[in-house]
């Protein structure tokens, strides 16, 4: 079980795992507000997210420090083992699902694992895969991502496919059992710590860097916006409803697919050019969505979509070789970066979720600012070995 192979495959699975694992609370919003079964109203089941965004803040924040400290198999294997624990609690709910007074706290506490586990494993993994490609650090990151997203759309697939609501147990349950078999071949893995993971004894976060989370805060308010309110604001342009979740898939699968080529294309090509241009373009999909008819609605959102799937993961990878001996710093500042970004504006937005050209500005205005960002950190970097 030592070999690279295999050590890839599985931190590639655990990656597809996690996104999957990720979702699993979100993917259970009717059974969790069907009267029939938790019963939470819709404000519950909101605020259900609030402790998951500061978890996943925290642990990212944390994680560097950690896996400094205890290396990458013992903080990867702890947030996996907090997933675990949360899918499996939750699967056991359907036995004392008549004790209302604690059913909401316990849920908050399940969803406050789940974050915590996704925010140290997310953050383990990123530096983790490009450890095992010294030459190709971006690239393997990007593909993570891809997998990771992948699996965030696999939960909600699964909630489809078992039909009727009150079989919602059947999805924590084959997730519990698929994450815990890979959580026991992942132990049997040998890792070292290595001087990849390693934290310099006196260190402060490098201005540049700060401009690589300026970026990514505002980057997170674009994917929060279309991520959480991305069907309401399809339905404000007059798409039906039917459609507007098509809208969204397009969307998530637009960014998936974006990840998925620039992993495979970077590693021979030069793309940075594409990727410091890929916010102006996103600015201009949006201008183009105020006056867009309902016919064309729906390819611009998988363009939107496409064009932001490598800001995320690209920053991630660019940071990495911009900063060898920080990396796994780099992996949670942004990490966190995009929940500051992802959880502000979902709570912000619903005051202004049918103000549709006023949000379009907003976002205009925020990826404006990215595009120049990049540039001023383009400078004297090493964004072509990046991309």
């Amino acid at each position: 079980m030592n070999s690279k192979p295999v050590k890839i495959i599985i931190i590639f699975l655990l990656a597809f795992l996690t996104g999957v694992n990720f979702v699993v609370f979100p993917a259970l919003g009717t059974a969790f507000t069907d009267s029939s079964l938790f019963g939470l109203s819709s404000s519950q089941f909101g605020n259900l997210f609030i402790p998951q965004v500061i978890c996943i803040i925290i642990s990212c924040l944390a994680a560097p420090f950690l896996v400094n400290k205890w290396g990458p198999k013992i903080i990867l294997a702890i947030g996996l083992l907090l997933m675990i624990i949360s899918t499996g609690t939750l699967w056991i709910l359907q036995y004392h699902m008549k004790d209302a007074s604690l059913l909401f706290p316990v849920l908050m506490i399940l969803v406050a694992f789940t974050g915590s586990g996704f925010g140290l494993s997310i953050t383990t993994l990123n530096p983790l895969a490009a450890s095992l490609f010294e030459d190709k650090k971006s690239s393997a990151i990007l593909i993570l991502q891809f997998l990771v997203g992948l699996g965030t759309s696999a939960a909600p697939l699964m909630m489809n496919l078992i039909g009727n609501v009150k079989n919602w147990m059947y999805v924590p349950g084959c997730i519990f059992v698929l994450v815990s078999t890979a959580f026991i071949a992942f132990l049997l893995l040998k890792l070292e710590k290595g001087t990849f993971f390693e934290l310099p004894g006196h260190f402060k976060i490098p201005p540049k860097l700060w401009g690589f989370f300026l970026a990514i805060v505002l980057y997170g308010f674009v994917e929060g916006t279309f991520g959480s309110f991305g069907a309401i604001i399809l339905t404000n342009q007059g798409i039906d409803s039917s459609k507007a979740s098509l809208g969204l898939s397009l969307f998530w699968g637009g960014i998936a697919l974006n990840r998925l080529l620039f992993g495979i294309f970077s590693e021979k090509n030069n793309l940075s050019g594409v990727f410091l241009i890929s916010p102006l373009i996103v600015a201009g999909l949006l201008l183009l969505l105020i006056y867009a008819n309902p016919y064309i609605i729906l390819l611009i959102m998988f363009l939107i979509g496409f064009f932001m799937g490598s800001i995320f993961p690209g920053s991630i990878g660019w940071g990495t070789v911009e900063f060898p001996t920080l990396s796994v710093l780099v992996s949670g500042f942004l990490m966190a970066a995009n929940q500051v970004g992802t959880g502000s504006i979902t709570n912000i937005l619903g005051h202004f979720s049918n103000e549709n050209t006023t949000v379009f500005r907003f976002l205009i205005l925020c990826l404006l600012i990215i595009f120049g960002l990049f540039f001023y950190l383009k400078r004297n970097s090493k964004i072509k070995e990046a991309f």
